[in-house]
C-alpha cells in the first residue's frame, strides 16, 4: 500500500506522531528488558528505576492509543458499513475506550500534568467494508493488548498498575470478539 505522503503545513504533527512512536518503542524496549532482568534477577529497579517520571510516559503513551481507538471506532460508526449488530458493539467498545481515555485523564490531571489532546485527523487507510473496519479495530486492540501487557511491569504506582490491569481486560476482551468476527483462532 502506497503510504500517504504529509502535506507541507502537516510536517509538524507527523514528526510529533514519529516521536511518540518512537518514545513508545523505547518504552517497550525497556519493558522488555526488564522482563529479562526480572526473571533472571526478580527485580528491574535495576534496569528503568521505577519512578513518577517513567509512569508519565507509559500513561502518556497509554492516553494516545485510548484517543486512536475512539477515533477509530468513531470512522468505523460514521461509514455507513456496518451492520446493526457490529455497529452496537462497535459503539460499546467505543464507550470503553472513552473510559479508558478520561481514567488516564484524570490520572494525569491528579499527578500535576495536563493531558495532551487526540491528533486532529488519524490516518486509519481506505475503509470499503465492514471487513475492513473490522481489522482496524482488531489491529488497534492487538496493539492495546500488547502495549498494555508489556509495559505494566513498569508501572509504580499501584492506583496506576490496578487501572492498568483493569484495562488490558477489555482490551483482551475486545481482541478476542474482533477475533471470533474475522475467524481468527483466539490461541
Amino acid at each position: 500500500m502506497k503510504t500517504k505522503e504529509p502535506e507541507l503545513n502537516s510536517v509538524e504533527p507527523v514528526l510529533e506522531e514519529k516521536n511518540l512512536r518512537r518514545e513508545w518503542l523505547r518504552l517497550a524496549n525497556t519493558a522488555s528488558a526488564g522482563a529479562i532482568l526480572f526473571l533472571l534477577t526478580g527485580s528491574t529497579k535495576k534496569l528503568y528505576g521505577q519512578s513518577l517520571g517513567g509512569d508519565l510516559g507509559i500513561l502518556s503513551a497509554a492516553l494516545y492509543l485510548e484517543q486512536e481507538a475512539v477515533a477509530a471506532y468513531q470512522a468505523g460508526a460514521e461509514s455507513k458499513l456496518l451492520s446493526p449488530g457490529v455497529l452496537k458493539t462497535a459503539v460499546a467498545f467505543q464507550s470503553d475506550h472513552k473510559y479508558h481515555r478520561d481514567g488516564i485523564s484524570g490520572v494525569l490531571k491528579s499527578l500535576g500534568v495536563e493531558p495532551k489532546g487526540p491528533e486532529k485527523k488519524y490516518d486509519f487507510g481506505s475503509l470499503h467494508s465492514e471487513k475492513d473496519i473490522l481489522r482496524l479495530a482488531r489491529d488497534r486492540e492487538h496493539g492495546a493488548v500488547l502495549a498494555y501487557g508489556t509495559l505494566a511491569s513498569n508501572i509504580l504506582t499501584n492506583a496506576v498498575l490496578n487501572f492498568g490491569a483493569n484495562v488490558l481486560v477489555d482490551e483482551v476482551r475486545h481482541r478476542t470478539i474482533l477475533n471470533a468476527a474475522l475467524g481468527i483462532p483466539n490461541y
